[in-house]
């Protein structure tokens, strides 16, 4: 056949049996037709015509994309921009071309499929379908193979397609041979407009980026031990040794980061705890080693510990004691048992008959603790008392006259509470009224009742009066006047005349202190006010027995009495090897001080030193495990072993407590891995500063065996508490787990004595596509959705196991709903590398989503990741090509898509099911369903009502509830009745208008442009209301009990005085709405007389007008609130108004004439004077005056007066 170069036409030529060529010449590569097809309609190629059927193949080419398009028989190609539609030709059945118009030269296969690699150029692409054109068949069947040094993938099968191209700017175009670009660079520029075109999806990536992790301590639980992989969707974690029994943990998942840190958070289970075993050992301290008879409390403090030596133990059943309890044994409560460091405390009443009955004689008894699970003792413990007795109640002869104070018949601690009674013997007189006087020493005890201390019998007044000085004694001034003195009553001996409330001092001095109490008998008066005793001094019981002239009380230290010591976390992992870190184990300490109590309110226990009180010792030789100070026992670079046993014991002075166990696990041997060992050079891509390329990244593992002396090895991940180390970091850099390649090299990566080589290659690898996650709403489940409680043991063999199934399908059902994009770009090599904004990621809507998602915006809780939203006026859509998702090389003369792939979204954005209008809670205008504002001008304003209302517009949805839409521009405001009252923005503020009516005003909200609520509506009615009328009243002044009901406006002279009585002045305003407020004293109320010489001017007193008389006559007086007013006339009489009598009265009595009452000497009593008018009306407070008893110095007083 002939040739028609340059664009040239050949006509007449004969019949060509090995097909003729069509060259085109503004392209350095040209396609090929082979056996004598027809090319038609090529843009700048020649036409053949006459020629025979083909049958070859043909080929068409697309120029404006990165790559070409293989059509084989003919078939139709199009979407591409310059593409051709190759008819007339007849099935090619043999090879085809496929020409890359983004590269020099084109890549061509043989008549039987085979691909030349020899014909192919360096940095031209082949990809496995041509799905991203829109029209024409695929050419199927050529898969993924091995990379080249060119960094061509090789492709077996009967085509090869050109790879994806910029798919939302391609077109069709019919006709011969495509055009090709001038030269062997692309020139497809990206944002041209055309048909969006669907990228292929990376289906076999169902979880990427998935990362389980273990939330909590460092070292509460490890990953178990596998090889280093790029996610980790299923995971098991294992020896919770170090993790507190009983505290909750958590398995998170993320999207993204490295495998220890960084990414997206996308949930995590509901959480799991170690369990919390039963107590096997129990150490205990008495906080009462000796207890007295009258206060017969066992008060023990005991810590509890599982066989593990932890303190977090499961709560028991029971705690009981026997041997000496009351009935034989008595429970105690175990729900004071703290659940942190297993420290409770038990008190339990002595049984009597175990007490010596002689007074100062002591015995020892045991007394047993258990500590009972499932009525089985796990554990006990023997404690030892002394037991001791005391006095005997003291008493007086019978049938005698006086006063007996009992005091405690045992010693007190400071600032321990006690209780005092007092009983009167008298004889056979009843006693009716009492005055006495206790004395005591303030420097020991201090008076601690609230003065109202009660007898049963007796109404009492109590006064105290403190020491002068440090030396001297505060007493108590005690009156009693008898509830009852019927016959019988109050008579004869031990009659109960009070109880008050004392507490030792904080500084009292520890031993016995004599004379603290002492005491006098003012006065006991019988019913006929005769005193039967005065003067007379108390007697006192104490532990000295018998009634004595002065009362001792006897105080012994709050010393420490035993120590408890627990460590919280007994085992330690020695991570130093793998991290440089120390860690650490804190043995606390509770220094346990005496406690004294009593049956009625139990005993003191705030006195305890908690803490790291105490000083800690280790008990044998420990050289190799670690090192002990403060208390703290520290495992480091020092430690050779681990070791199964580090006994400890904490002392405080002479007390030592139990030992407490500490247990070292060692690293006995570390491996590092990676995922891989070789990084490529990723073809196309650069850094984010097109400086260098942009290399792979490979995630590393960090294996480590725990074990020790007597402990059994574990082998567990122990990558994110590593410090990795490389010893070229230009080469090879480390953080957060993962080892990103920085230059082509190798680097060797260092955990302590484990070593590994990474290389990296200046070999390609190429994208293929990106994996790309909208993370949003539930993104995944759990499996299992509630981890079990996990049992606890010393070898650490607990574990718990979970996977997570990432699901991206969840529908956004509000506007402003969304979430976070994260993107993964699989390589040619199947590895993946995490796409971030600075790589070039983009994320763009399809058209369908164009007005339904915005992602151009950084998520911000972190600005790594992109965001996207439901954008405000958005549509129902839904589509697995919502967003693409492109990984762009900036760095080129003009950007292109290295790679792309889809991500899925739906929105269903349900329609609103209610709507409300309500005032803004900071513009009140009314109450309940009422609201009222007024005019600027109205003096309505005075009484707190606003100019303006704020209303608030409330949409609700199915799933997302209520919605704000008062600013929301769909929302449409009208007002529907009373536009001559008042006016609304299109935000919402109601305001009035001109005018001088009152009347209400309707407003309706409505969404004519909104589909979701265009049926909804609701309205609100605002009332625009002023001051219509203002009334008043006068009443006496000064005011007292009534007087605001008395109506005055006739004032007269006081008899024998020059004054006239005053009055107040009362004022309310009435609003058109009915509504009345009080301005009485309002500072915008105004009140004026017309004949100050007679109404003086209203002056204000404690904020109101009031009125004063001048002299006689009549005056008007204006009461003015803005333009409302009132003028009453005030009549001024020179007729005189009589004093009718005094009333007195103090908290005692209130009265007309002379009473007898009681005081307590250095008290004082006020006594208002009242004068009643004889009009009915009252001058209250006219005298006040103060009762004040004799001088201190002089002697109390029982006599009229």
């Amino acid at each position: 056949g002939s040739t028609a170069t340059g664009g040239s036409v050949a006509t007449g030529g004969s019949t060509a049996t090995g097909g003729s060529t069509a060259t085109d010449s503004a392209a350095t590569g040209g396609s090929t037709v082979t056996g004598g097809s027809t090319a038609t309609g090529a843009t700048g190629g020649s036409a053949s015509t006459g020629g025979s059927t083909a049958t070859g193949g043909s080929t068409a080419t697309d120029s404006a994309a990165t790559g070409g398009s293989t059509v084989t028989g003919g078939s139709t190609a199009t979407g591409a921009t310059g593409g051709s539609t190759a008819s007339g030709g007849s099935a090619a059945t043999g090879g085809s071309t496929a020409t890359d118009s983004g590269h020099t030269g084109s890549a061509t296969s043989d008549a039987t499929g085979t691909l030349l690699t020899s014909q192919v150029p360096t940095g031209a692409w082949l990809t496995t379908s041509a799905s991203d054109f829109s029209t024409g068949a695929t050419a199927s069947g050529v898969s993924v193979g091995t990379t080249d040094s060119g960094g061509l993938t090789s492709a077996s099968g009967p085509t090869a397609a050109a790879p994806t191209t910029d798919d939302a700017r391609t077109s069709a175009a019919t006709g011969g041979a495509a055009t090709h670009p001038t030269s062997g660079t692309a020139t497809a520029s990206v944002g041209t407009t055309g048909e969006f075109a669907c990228p292929a999806a990376c289906a076999s990536v169902s979880n990427a980026g998935i990362v389980l992790r273990l939330a909590g301590p460092a070292t509460a639980g490890f990953p178990a031990a596998v090889e280093p992989a790029p996610f980790n969707s299923n995971r098991t974690f294992q020896t919770f040794a170090a993790l507190t029994p009983g505290v909750n943990s958590r398995i998170a998942a993320t999207i993204g980061g490295s495998p220890c840190d960084g990414g997206l958070s996308v949930g995590a289970t509901p959480g799991f705890t170690t369990a919390l075993l039963p107590a096997k050992s129990v150490s205990a301290v008495l906080r009462t080693p000796t207890i007295h008879a009258d206060q017969p409390v066992l008060s023990v403090a005991f810590a509890l510990r599982d066989s593990d030596g932890r303190p977090r133990v499961r709560r028991p059943d029971a705690v009981i004691v026997t041997g000496i309890a009351q009935n034989g044994a008595a429970s105690c409560n175990v729900a004071n048992i703290d659940s942190g460091t297993g420290v409770g405390f038990c008190d339990v009443l002595v049984s009597s008959s175990e007490f010596p009955t002689a007074l100062g004689s002591l015995t020892t008894r045991s007394a047993t603790l258990e500590v009972v699970y499932a009525s089985v003792t796990e554990a006990s413990v023997v404690v030892s008392a002394k037991l001791a007795a005391v006095a005997s109640a003291a008493s007086l002869p019978a049938a005698s006259t006086g006063l007996l104070v009992q005091l405690p018949t045992s010693p007190r601690l400071p600032s321990e509470s006690f209780t005092v009674t007092a009983s009167g013997f008298s004889g056979a007189n009843t006693l009716a009224f009492f005055q006495l006087t206790l004395y005591f020493n303030q420097s020991v005890v201090t008076f601690a009742g609230d003065f109202t201390t009660t007898s049963s019998l007796y109404v009492l007044k109590l006064g105290l009066t403190p020491a002068a000085t440090p030396t001297d004694m505060a007493y108590l001034s005690v009156i009693g006047t008898a509830i009852d003195n019927s016959a019988g009553t109050n008579v004869g001996d031990n009659i109960p005349l009070l109880s008050a409330k004392f507490t030792v001092a904080s500084g009292a001095s520890v031993g016995v202190a004599a004379s603290v109490f002492t005491g006098t008998i003012v006065s006991f008066t019988d019913v006929s006010n005769s005193n039967f005793v005065q003067a007379q001094p108390a007697s006192f019981g104490d532990a000295r027995g018998g009634a004595r002239p002065a009362g001792a009380l006897s105080v012994w230290a709050a010393d420490p009495v035993g120590v408890l010591a627990y460590v919280s976390v007994p085992e330690v992992f020695n991570v130093y090897a793998l991290s440089g870190a120390s860690q650490t184990s804190t043995i606390n300490s509770r220094v346990v001080k005496r406690s004294q109590c009593s049956v009625a309110s139990g005993c003191v226990r705030s006195n305890d030193i908690a803490g790291k009180a105490a000083a800690c010792s280790l008990m044998g030789v420990d050289t190799e495990s670690g090192s002990l100070g403060d208390c703290v026992y520290t495992v480091g670079a020092v430690t050779a072993s681990g070791n199964i046993g580090i006994r400890i014991r904490a002392a405080y002075g002479d007390l030592e407590a139990d030992p407490v166990t500490v247990r070292v696990w060692h690293t006995t041997s570390v491996v590092v891995r990676a995922a891989s060992t070789t990084l490529h050079r990723v073809a196309g891509a650069s850094s984010a500063s097109c400086r260098v390329p942009l290399y792979q990244s490979t995630p590393l593992g960090v294996t480590a065996i725990f074990g020790g002396t007597s402990l059994d090895p574990v082998d567990v991940d122990v990558t994110c508490l590593t410090a990795i180390s490389s010893s070229d970091s230009n080469v090879v850099s480390v953080a957060g787990g993962r080892a990103p390649g920085i230059a082509a090299g190798t680097a060797q990566l260092s955990v302590g004595s484990a070593r590994l080589n990474v290389t990296v290659s200046d070999a390609t690898v190429s994208p293929v596509c990106v994996s790309a996650v909208f993370v949003h709403g539930p993104t995944g489940v759990f499996s299992p959705s509630a981890l079990p409680t996990q049992a606890q043991s010393a070898s650490g063999s607990a574990s718990v196991s979970a996977s997570y199934v990432r699901d991206d399908q969840a529908a956004l059902s509000a506007e402003g709903a969304g979430g976070a994009l994260a993107a993964f770009a699989l390589l040619s090599d199947g590895s993946y590398l995490e796409l971030l904004p600075s790589m070039g990621l983009q994320f763009l809507p399809s058209p369908a989503f164009a007005t339904v998602l915005n992602a151009s915006a950084r998520h911000p809780a972190n600005a790594d990741y992109f965001a996207a939203s439901v954008m405000p006026g958005a549509t129902d859509a839904a589509g697995t090509c919502a967003l693409t998702a492109r990984w762009m090389d900036q760095c080129g003369p003009v950007p292109s898509v290295l790679a792309s792939g889809p991500i899925a979204a739906t929105v269903q954005l349900p329609a609103a099911t209610g709507v409300s209008v309500t005032i803004s809670p900071g513009t009140p205008c009314g109450t309940g369903a009422t609201c009222s504002i007024s005019r600027p001008s109205d003096a309505a304003v005075h009484v707190g009502r606003h100019t303006s209302t704020q209303l608030v517009v409330m949409l609700t949805f199915p799933q997302q509830g209520a919605v704000d839409f008062t600013r929301d521009s769909r929302t449409v405001y009208t007002v529907t009745s009373g536009n001559h009252l008042a006016a609304v923005s299109a935000t919402g503020l109601v305001s009035t208008v001109g005018g001088s009516a009152f009347g209400a005003a309707t407003i309706r909200v409505s969404f004519p442009t909104y589909a979701r609520a265009s049926a909804m509506s609701a309205t609100i009615t605002v009332r625009v209301d002023g001051v219509t009328d203002v009334t008043w009243l006068s009443t006496p002044y000064p005011t007292y009990a009534g007087s605001g009901l008395v109506s005055k406006t006739t004032v007269y002279r006081v008899a024998c005085t020059q004054y006239f009585q005053r009055l107040v002045v009362s004022a309310s305003v009435t609003l058109s709405d009915s509504s009345t407020v009080d301005v009485s004293q309002n500072d915008f109320l105004a009140a004026s007389s017309d004949a100050p010489t007679v109404v003086a001017t209203p002056a204000r007193i404690d904020s109101q007008y009031v009125l004063s008389g001048a002299q006689p006559g009549t005056a008007n007086v204006t009461v003015a609130f803005g333009a409302a007013s009132a003028t009453p006339a005030i009549t001024v009489s020179d007729a005189a108004v009589n004093v009718t009598e005094i009333t007195w009265s103090t908290s005692f009595w209130q009265s007309t004439t002379p009473v007898t009452f009681a005081m307590t000497r250095g008290s004082t009593l006020p006594t208002p004077l009242s004068a009643p008018f004889s009009d009915a009306t009252r001058f209250p407070a006219a005298l006040r005056g103060v009762l004040a008893p004799p001088a201190a110095d002089s002697p109390p007083l029982a006599s009229d007066a």
